[in-house]
């Protein structure tokens, strides 16, 4: 196992503590593929490794205890920014592959954190990335 994959692994036995609705993983498994569909009819090589951004968001404290734990779990800070009703969005990134395994892993880590903090997960992003 790389060890990409195990720190992620590794990320999602840590927040597991709260269990993930199967309905919802399907959800966004469902939105992932569309997503890595895009990627993929835009040339993008799912091996390589690139940055990986992820949105959260919720309460500011809420917002604020997740900020104090993303970077121990591996993730860089990119930016919070207030949104309109008194939210706040989280926006991370760490670095991986966008091949369907690594991207699993990923969203079942942002939902668990999400259940974990009490935020709400809002997707991930990337660009396309050719050799």
């Amino acid at each position: 196992m790389n060890s990409m994959l195990f720190l992620m692994l590794a990320e999602i036995m840590t927040v597991r503590s709260v269990p993930i609705d199967a309905v919802r993983i399907e959800a966004e498994e469902a939105a992932d593929a569309d997503v890595l569909r895009s990627l993929h009819e835009n040339g993008d090589v799912p091996s390589i490794s690139r940055p990986v951004d992820v949105r959260f968001v919720g309460g500011a404290a809420e917002i604020g205890r997740l900020q104090n734990a993303v970077g121990a779990l591996g993730w860089r800070i990119l930016q919070r920014v207030p949104l309109d009703g008194g939210q706040e969005a989280l926006d991370v990134q760490r670095d991986q592959t966008t091949d369907r395994a690594a991207i699993l892993m990923l969203t079942k880590a942002a939902l668990s954190l999400e259940a974990q903090f009490a935020v709400r997960y809002d997707g991930w992003g990337t660009v396309a990335t050719k050799r």
